[in-house]
């Protein structure tokens, strides 16, 4: 698969997770925050694009 592909593919995943995961908590009436950043490579979650930023260039450099 040409890396295009695979780019879109994998944000096609994401936004579908994206989706049923905020659907199972308002169906739970969780209140889920608009900006959530996740680590692609060991998925640990960040409240902000530049806490994220940080952490992939000290974890994963």
């Amino acid at each position: 698969m040409s890396t295009a592909v695979r780019r879109t593919w994998r944000r096609l995943v994401q936004s579908y997770n994206l989706l049923c995961a905020r659907e199972d908590a308002r169906a739970r009436g969780i209140t889920v925050p608009s900006g959530i950043w996740a680590c692609d490579r060991c998925h640990e979650p960040h409240l902000e694009l530049s806490t994220l930023k940080h952490h992939l260039r000290t974890e994963h450099a």
